[in-house]
């Protein structure tokens, strides 16, 4: 099947009155691979994002616990978060129905996800920016979803701490000495985060919330949050947690330059973003304790995947070295970041 003849499909799930050629941008992907992402223009000068990805797939790595998850599964978890902001008026992509009312369409091999396309530039971020993603993020933490909401989000504990802890298990008698404390640093940290699930609140997060996946709105708007494949039903501490750490990201960081990517705790960025949340959410004292390892956790999910990686399959070379390191370098900052976000947040 064609590239023209997929989007065909995907397009006959969702619009009835065609859409032009010229309209369709291939964001991502090829029908030659398990996923492709269109971004379409519409009549009306509206866009949407359409991902497609094969129903025979596998979820990705780092979207994918322990149990038994289907492609659909995982998309319609997704896709029910977005649901559940839409009703609750909170500002983020919105599910694009198909025509029979359903959030994923089935078209041959293709499962599609569309959703609603956010105008705007993705954050520098500058610290204004921060401060705003920080607010964006803290008003999200006070969605609670009810009912038939989101599936749990893939770092939620109940997820991510069984999968931290096989992996780790499963390499345990090849880890090299160097690498002995970064291990037992991810071992410690998931069982922490893991003791202490139970006294934290649980609301809707994105996952992945940085200067990348958020939109700055034109007309100086609220700051959105994009791309929710990380989004779900999780531990609002462990989100902000994540965001304080990836704060200190240039949205422009190039891939290619692993420099780019270590952290050096910048107190500025922390203040911007720990006091913009603190403007529209207050932390628990219990999730006060637990931030040092909330800043971490994101970081020993990754961790485990890259050490089994290493490990077991054997993979190595300048990639996995740069990927390590900044496993490293984001364990050795955490405590810090931490410290430096508690005033702002309390």
């Amino acid at each position: 099947m064609t590239d023209v003849a997929v989007i065909g499909r995907l397009l006959d799930e969702y619009h009835e009155r065609s859409v032009s050629p010229a309209s369709i941008e291939i964001l991502a992907g090829s029908e030659h691979e398990s996923r492709i992402s269109y971004k379409l223009t519409l009549t009306d000068g509206s866009a949407q994002i359409l991902r497609a990805y094969r129903a025979e797939g596998t979820v990705p790595v780092e979207m994918r616990g322990p149990f038994t998850e289907t492609v659909l599964d995982w998309l319609a978890g997704r896709a029910r978060t977005l649901a559940v902001l839409a009703t609750a008026g909170y500002e983020a992509p919105r599910p694009v129905l198909t025509r029979t009312g359903e959030l994923i369409a089935v078209a041959g091999p293709w499962l599609a996800w569309a959703t609603s396309y956010v105008p705007g530039a993705v954050l520098t971020p500058t610290l204004d920016q921060l401060r705003a993603l920080g607010e964006t993020l803290g008003r999200l933490h006070r969605v609670i979803a009810g009912g038939r909401g989101p599936s749990l989000a893939p770092r939620h504990p109940a997820v991510a701490v069984p999968m931290i802890l096989s992996r780790l298990d499963a390499v345990a008698d090849k880890v090299p000495g160097e690498w002995a404390g970064m291990c037992e640093a991810f071992r410690q940290t998931a069982i922490a985060v893991e003791s202490a699930a139970p006294a934290m609140p649980e609301t809707a997060v994105h996952g992945d919330a940085w200067a990348r996946n958020a939109v700055d709105a034109p007309a100086g708007g609220p700051v959105t949050l994009i791309d929710w494949e990380m989004g779900g039903l999780g531990l609002a501490v462990l989100d902000l947690g994540n965001c304080l750490m990836e704060c200190h990201l240039n949205s422009a960081a190039p891939a290619l330059d692993p420099e780019a990517w270590l952290i050096a705790p910048d107190e500025d960025r922390i203040a911007a973003t720990a006091s913009g949340y603190a403007s529209t959410r207050t932390l628990s004292a219990a999730e006060l304790a637990l931030l040092p390892y909330a800043v971490r956790f994101a970081t020993t999910v990754v961790g485990a995947i890259h050490v089994e990686l290493a490990l077991a399959e054997g993979v190595s070379g300048p990639t996995m070295d740069a990927r390590l390191a900044r496993l490293e370098n984001r364990l050795e900052i955490a405590d810090e970041v931490a410290a430096l976000a508690v005033p702002y947040l309390s």
